[in-house]
């Protein structure tokens, strides 16, 4: 009986230590690839407002966020019938628990950003949407934010 005790221990405590192992693995919630659907805003009285991005071509901005930690984010413009890429960017990043670390490393777009880096705040509502949070000096608004769907992990 005794034996059959220490077993137990034994095989708990290795069972706790692979689920331990496997929490640190967890993937982070940014990694997949987003496209945008719209920007809103929360009121300091905790009204909300949301716009849906108008133009399709907006919609079919592509954000890509890998397990290693690299990103490019292609973006669109033009008319319905007629998107085209205005630009492409390249990096990495670094969940930092309040925010994430975003380096650019390749910019080709006109307004070029290379070399920069920022920290942005980023919310998941759900696990299909992710919101980048800006502040706001209005009294009247708590902050602004993009919004993106996921379309796949």
């Amino acid at each position: 009986m005794k034996q059959l005790k220490v077993f137990l221990l034994a095989f708990l405590a290795m069972a706790c230590s692979k689920d331990d192992a496997s929490d640190s693995g967890k993937t982070d919630l940014i990694v997949g690839t987003w496209n945008p659907s719209g920007r809103g805003t929360i009121y300091s009285d905790g009204a909300s407002q949301f716009y849906g991005h108008k133009y399709f071509c907006t919609t079919q901005g592509n954000y890509s966020f890998k397990k290693d930690g690299s990103f490019r984010v292609e973006t669109f413009d033009g008319t319905e019938n007629d998107c085209f890429s205005t630009g492409v960017t390249t990096g990495t990043w670094e969940n930092q628990g309040e925010s994430y670390h975003f380096k650019i490393i390749t910019d080709t777009s006109d307004t070029s950003d290379e070399g920069n880096g920022a920290n942005i705040t980023i919310q998941f509502p759900d696990s299909d949407t992710m919101r980048w949070i800006f502040e706001n000096d209005s009294e009247e608004v708590d902050y602004s934010f993009e919004e993106y769907v996921r379309v796949e992990e």
